[in-house]
């Protein structure tokens, strides 16, 4: 599975990782400058953890290494049986506002009384713009086109020989503006995104969401709760990921090329300590037969080049604007 950083890309062609860039994002949007954070993406008070199977919410200058694992439906011999994704996704800011994300992995697929098969996934890039940045409302809304690179992969693991072409928007939304005490660490982020299929390939609606209660926001900015050190850099997030086809076509022809409706719930906890690094792990459930055939699992690890590198090209924007340091 492939992360936005990740996805069920070469078998369900969902953006579970990062997406592309074919285009260039012709917008006029307003946007202020974004607020590095320990280890992802900001806004006022609020830090948006990074995200496991739903595309980021922000531009940033990180490196992603997602590794996920999920059981397949044997239909008949030599068929998989476990779908096992190794992704390294980099993203690197141009302004403060405008990012780019490359992505790369590699995919195992386990066979019933065969050998596994090993090969590489198809390439991605995607081009990232922050239009609406609200510190105060703890609020962030960005705008992406993404592509799919068709024929840079190993077709023997599912990676397309044709491309796609994914526009999306992203957003966070922080709780912590309401007097709702104890549930001011809660947010909310979403993902909506067209997958426009080259060729053949199906074009797909997607669509995600995920809560999360942010034990870091719970200690510093709503009470300081007796707890144990570890659980103050944990935030517990649930991620729901939904993937329709919608082009024109028999259910035949979707079938055979793949593109069934799948939607996987993930439970799971990220935990930052504000160094530079974040782990987060997930379970992954599917809900429908294409999604997979038992719970599966995704780890990953993030690096916040913004944090550890602050001074380098590594982590400042190619083109910061007049006012940074």
């Amino acid at each position: 599975m492939k992360n936005g950083s990740t996805g069920h890309q070469n078998r369900q062609r969902g953006p579970f990782h990062g997406l592309g860039i074919t285009s260039v994002l012709a917008l006029t949007i307003a946007g202020a400058t974004s607020t590095p954070s320990n280890a992802y993406t900001a806004a006022g008070d609020r830090n948006f953890p990074a995200q496991l199977i739903l595309p980021q919410i922000g531009p940033t200058d990180s490196l992603w290494i997602p590794i996920s694992t999920q059981p397949m439906e044997a239909a008949a011999r030599k068929e998989p049986t476990r779908q096992t994704d190794f992704t390294g996704t980099y993203s690197k800011l141009i302004t403060e506002q405008l990012g780019i994300q490359l992505g790369y992995g590699l995919t195992q697929l386990d066979r019933l009384l065969a050998s596994p098969v090993t090969g590489a996934q198809n390439f991605d890039a995607l081009l990232r713009y922050e239009a609406i940045l609200d510190p105060d409302h703890e609020f962030l809304l960005s705008v992406q086109v993404g592509h799919e690179f068709g024929g840079t992969g190993d077709p023997g693991v599912g990676s397309d020989k044709h491309g796609a072409t994914t526009p999306g928007i992203t957003f966070g939304k922080g709780l912590g503006d309401l007097p709702i005490g104890y549930w001011r660490p809660l947010a909310i982020t979403g993902f909506a995104g067209f997958e426009i299929g080259e060729g053949v390939r199906t074009n797909l609606v997607q669509d995600g969401i995920s809560i999360q209660y942010s034990m870091p926001y719970l200690v510093s900015k709503v009470a300081n709760v007796d707890m144990p050190a570890f659980l103050r850099g944990m935030t517990p997030m649930t991620e729901v990921f939904f993937t329709t086809p919608v082009s024109h076509i028999t259910r035949t022809q979707i079938t055979s090329q793949g593109a069934n409706t799948t939607l996987v719930v993930a439970p799971g906890v990220s935990c930052s300590r504000g160094s530079g690094w974040e782990l987060g792990i997930e379970a992954m459930i599917p809900t429908t037969r294409a999604t997979g055939s038992g719970i599966g699992v995704i780890a990953q690890l993030v690096v916040g080049l913004d944090y550890l590198a602050p001074d380098s090209i590594l982590g400042r924007p190619l083109f910061p604007s007049a006012e940074s340091p």
